[in-house]
């Protein structure tokens, strides 16, 4: 699907270029003209998908700091800003509500069997919000996000030494040491790239067998979890056809099961820590 961003924007100047040098009011009283014009864009808005949205609002955000004293446009923009996000929010709390189900009877299946005596670390809950978001935005389980985040970097807000950011990414050079929120939050959308490409390329390859991974905001199987760890960590072979397991089964176990593919650290694999994070989530 092409994206639509860029014509919005193109919308959004035009906006502002056209009323720049407008005369600043007291006060703004819209025009019919204005209403008309908010009644068309929030049409569009509408009409848009999730990760447009809340680019969207982004974008609103960004264009209103740089229009401070133009009361027409900053009239607009302001409403436009509040219009997506109130959009983007309803969209995924009811997401959130349909998942509930999902969260309780898959911890319920699984959770018994976490055989490591830890919580889920703060630090890994922080941001928890703009994380939720993007999750939501790329229609990606958010407990998942997190447990990635932990398994491959323990959530730590800096930068690794290896350059690989805290998803490890080998194709991406970060940079080392202090990390920006700007940086941040561009490694999360980048992990998200990366994973649906390889999630779109297993599920392209074996199509004629059946086979796929089928991961969503408001949940995910066993089975897709298990697939997964195995596209991101390394496979157990050479091919992505067929059946796949993870090349170092502690990266989905450690911590879940007595036995020996489980690892013998106090470090949860991704498995046990999706599913607390998912428990956590039932109590926000």
């Amino acid at each position: 699907m092409k994206r639509k961003l860029p014509a919005f924007l193109l919308i959004c100047s035009v906006i502002s270029l056209g009323y720049i040098w407008t005369q600043v009011q007291a006060s703004y009283t819209p025009t019919e003209s204005d209403n008309t014009k908010l009644a068309q864009l929030k049409n569009i808005l509408i009409s848009s998908d999730n990760k447009d949205l809340r680019n969207y609002y982004d974008q609103f955000k960004q264009l209103s700091k740089i229009t401070i004293g133009e009361e027409r446009v900053q009239y607009l923009l302001e409403h436009l800003r509040d219009f997506s996000y109130t959009q983007f929010s309803s969209r995924k709390n009811l997401a959130k509500q349909q998942s509930i189900t999902y969260k309780n009877d898959f911890g319920d299946e699984y959770k018994e069997d976490i055989t490591l005596e830890q919580d889920v670390y703060e630090n890994c809950l922080g941001r928890y919000n703009s994380l939720d978001n993007i999750s939501f935005a790329n229609n990606f389980p958010t407990a998942l996000t997190i447990a990635v985040r932990y398994r491959e970097s323990t959530c730590g807000y800096a930068l690794p030494r290896n350059g690989d950011g805290p998803f490890q990414i080998v194709s991406k050079d970060y940079g080392t040491g202090t990390i920006t929120e700007e940086l941040f939050f561009q490694t999360v959308q980048d992990f998200m790239d990366f994973s649906r490409n390889k999630i779109n390329r297993y599920n392209e390859r074996n199509k004629a067998d059946g086979l796929s991974i089928d991961l969503s905001y408001t949940g995910a199987s066993y089975t897709d979890l298990w697939r997964f760890a195995a596209l991101y960590n390394g496979l157990s072979g050479a091919t992505v056809y067929g059946e796949i397991s993870p090349a170092a089964p502690k990266y989905f176990f450690e911590g879940y099961e007595n036995e020996v593919r489980s690892g013998s650290s106090t470090r949860y694999g991704l498995f046990p820590k999706y599913l607390k994070i998912l428990e956590r989530e039932l109590t926000q």
